[in-house]
């Protein structure tokens, strides 16, 4: 029959292995740790075989309990959306849209879509990509907006957004069309978080050239662009992040070769999408032709 799986017990084991221990499940739930063994025993008997066995001093899901927990994650995850939109709906308000996106994504797009969308009731919270796929995954959000190296499967994609080069508007190569990395040479380069400074370092050794790094590792972009305003050296930003703000004293260059994000929009994949989000993502859509490189 339909119950004969418990649900509760499927999040237990969704837990379980999500955190790692019956221990960890124990306090995420706030119930005992023989509470979460009767729970893991009841499911065994439903299910007829080992979900969960000792492996040394933790334990680990067998392969029927992993196939049994990505089901529970589905179930984990509806569960934690009907919860939260419960204070909205007392009220008689529409639930809120929840949506994780990448900080300049929030203070670009994000913003500028809401906007576009009015009554709309959005809480947003800033998370890069990683953090925003899994929050999307168990539920606590409704929109993912990410960026990628490469066009990611199963996503919206709303455009390229481009590398550029942030010099002092004195700089030898400010009155260039474009900055080839090459050109760089002994110029020290303010290339951001580790993340954005390995891509940087990879997209440079495609044409066999080395940069500079600052010692600086930074993801904040107006502290990147007041470093190259005080003759720090320069910067290789995201065009977003230039949109959310720009100095007037630096001056902002296409990278040749060229490097780009590429920026994806996600809805769940396996359970009821809000028409809110359907209709955030449309905006975002439209907003992302007019900002972002096709």
């Amino acid at each position: 029959m339909l119950l004969d799986l418990d649900p509760r017990s499927l999040v237990v084991l969704h837990l379980i292995e999500r955190t790692g221990s019956m221990s960890a499940a124990a306090r995420e739930l706030g119930w005992t740790h023989p509470a979460i063994s009767q729970h893991v025993k009841r499911l065994e008997r439903s299910a007829g075989c080992v979900l969960v066995e000792r492996h040394g001093r933790s334990v680990r899901l067998t392969s029927a309990g992993a196939v049994l927990a990505r089901h529970a994650a589905e179930i984990a995850a509806s569960l934690t959306a009907a919860r939260d939109c419960l204070p909205d709906l007392a009220r008689g308000h529409a639930p809120r849209l929840r949506v994780a996106a990448f900080p300049t994504a929030c203070a670009t797009l994000l913003v500028d879509a809401i906007s576009a969308e009015p009554g709309m009731q959005v809480d947003v919270r800033q998370a890069e990509p990683p953090e925003a796929l899994a929050a999307l995954r168990d539920g606590s959000v409704d929109v993912a907006v990410t960026f990628h190296d490469e066009p990611p499967q199963g996503a919206t994609i709303l455009g390229r957004d481009p590398v550029l080069v942030a010099l002092p508007p004195g700089h030898a190569l400010a009155s260039e069309e474009a900055v080839d990395v090459q050109e760089l040479g002994p110029v020290t380069v303010i290339a951001g978080c580790p993340v954005c400074q390995e891509r940087f370092v990879r997209h440079c050794a495609r044409v066999s050239f080395r940069p500079v790094l600052h010692h600086q590792v930074t993801d904040d972009y107006v502290l990147m662009q007041a470093m190259v305003a005080a003759g720090q050296g320069v910067a290789v930003l995201p065009g977003l992040s230039l949109a959310a703000h720009r100095r007037s004293d630096i001056v902002a260059l296409p990278l040749a070769p060229a490097l780009y994000r590429e920026i994806a929009v996600w809805l769940p994949m396996k359970r009821a999408v809000p028409p809110s989000a359907q209709h955030l993502v449309g905006a975002l859509t439209r907003l992302a032709s007019a900002v972002l490189m096709a």
